[in-house]
């Protein structure tokens, strides 16, 4: 009988010329994880009425929800549900509960690391000119493709894997390439906004920081930069005063607060810092060239 074998030179040229660092099929800035100095995929499987606890610190988390839904909770955050078929990005210094409804699983992603958001395959120049810039949203939700929830559910054939910290950097970074193929540059933008940084797209971390802070001088320091240095990068890239801009974003929350129904004009000023009517309804005149009490009763009429 003629058997035929495919023969395999093991010193054959593997086909691909591209060191690791610059593979735009590898990407950045995923293509770094094997730098992270915690990196971790944790199970998690609630009865209802249990729940996890994530405390706050330097660490990144994604959240997987596989089956049934988590309410997710958090300083700051709206309470939301992440059901089942969905994926979070939970902002580094946050700490979140994440209650089950009904029999709840899940996989949290943990990593420590800087990821780098200026490659081109990201954040350059053309994904900026096709993409809109990312809707700024405290826990970004988006679906879990079919190739990820393909990796997450083979993640632990051998329950030796779980305690080996490099198969858990190897995975972070099969599942980060899927993150890169499976998703578009608008998509990432909104995932992982809040891991965005000056030096990586400052009109972004403008974009998404600024309710943050509660003056000019604070969001300069979540930058990372002094003052004056991040006045003059803002006059690069914006045609007014970080003053002026910052007042004009605070004045459409405002709007759009009270678009969406609200109507007192004492929890607006709570919300937004004004100890006195006086000054708020100062600000809505010079910004939304209205009252408080004329914008409130303009969005009331049918």
């Amino acid at each position: 009988m003629n058997e035929r074998f495919l023969v395999i030179d093991a010193a054959a040229d593997d086909g691909c010329s591209e060191e690791c660092g610059r593979c735009d099929l590898f990407p950045a800035p995923f293509r770094r994880v094997g730098e992270a100095t915690y990196c971790r995929f944790a199970e998690v499987a609630c009865a209802d009425g249990e729940g996890v606890r994530l405390p706050a610190g330097e660490t990144v988390r994604l959240l997987f929800v596989t089956a049934g839904a988590f309410a997710l909770r958090g300083a700051g955050v709206r309470a939301r549900v992440v059901k089942a078929g969905r994926c979070a990005c939970l902002a580094v210094d946050g700490a979140y509960e994440l209650a089950a409804q009904g029999a709840a699983r899940g996989i949290v992603l943990s990593f420590v690391q800087r990821i780098e958001f200026g490659d081109r395959d990201l954040y350059g120049a053309a994904a900026a000119e096709v993409h809109p810039a990312p809707v700024c949203d405290a826990v970004p939700v988006l679906d879990i493709r079919s190739g990820i929830g393909t990796l997450l559910e083979g993640l632990f054939p051998a329950p030796e894997l779980a305690a080996c910290d490099r198969y858990h950097k190897m995975k972070a970074a099969e599942l980060f390439m899927l993150i890169k193929l499976l998703y578009t540059s608008s998509e990432h933008a909104y995932f992982f906004q809040s891991l965005v940084r000056p030096r990586d797209d400052f009109r972004s971390f403008v974009s998404n920081n600024y309710e943050r802070a509660g003056s000019v001088a604070e969001l300069a320091a979540l930058a990372g930069m002094s003052l004056s240095a991040f006045k003059r990068r803002f006059a690069e890239h914006f045609e007014e005063s970080v003053y002026r801009w910052m007042m004009h974003r605070k004045a459409l929350r405002i709007a759009a607060d009270i678009r969406d129904g609200e109507r007192s004009t004492h929890a607006l000023m709570a919300k937004y810092g004004f100890r006195h009517y006086t000054q708020f309804s100062r600000f809505c005149k010079n910004f939304l060239h209205a009252t408080p009490a004329q914008l409130i009763d303009a969005a009331g009429r049918p």
